[in-house]
């Protein structure tokens, strides 16, 4: 019998990485943007891979600087939510992943696991998605801070819904 490997499997790591590249939509409008958010991204595949939860929460972060830094140049709303949500998701199935290696190991077969958890925080995060951009679209155009706090508080009722 061989000895328990507590590493995440590498199959459980593979949507993580898929949405973190997708994250990276809106920093491809800046440099710096996508540079920040790259190394984000690859911080949250690494740490998913190494099974390193701070690795994996610094690189959310990063991803995230990166895709407002892209999101600040001015482009449509919708591409910058789709990064918010390939950020979430990321970090979602990152941090899954790591669970996964804890409780049942690297050679488990865990993708039935992955792909209804996944889905589940793809459906959730699409939704407060949705939800923001009505907000921000059928809202006064005339007030650039309320639909600011619009966005603020879709990306609240998300967090939200992602600890309960």
């Amino acid at each position: 019998m061989s000895e328990f490997d507590a590493r995440p499997p590498a199959r459980a790591v593979v949507p993580a990485a898929l949405a973190a590249v997708l994250a990276l939509v809106p920093a491809l409008s800046s440099g710096v943007g996508l540079a920040v958010g790259a190394s984000g991204a690859l911080l949250v595949v690494g740490g998913g891979l190494r099974g390193r939860r701070l690795f994996v929460s610094a690189g959310a972060a990063t991803l995230a600087v990166g895709v407002v830094l892209g999101a600040a140049t001015g482009i449509d709303p919708g591409y910058a939510l789709v990064g918010g949500v390939g950020t979430v998701v990321a970090y979602d199935a990152a941090e899954h992943a790591v669970g996964l290696g804890v409780d049942v190991g690297r050679h488990a077969r865990v993708t039935q696991s992955v792909v209804v958890h996944v889905l589940s925080t793809t459906a959730l995060a699409l939704t407060a998605a949705t939800v923001a951009l009505a907000a921000y679209t059928l809202g006064p155009s005339t007030r650039p801070v309320a639909a600011l706090l619009a966005l603020l508080f879709g990306g609240v009722l998300l967090a939200a819904a992602l600890r309960a």
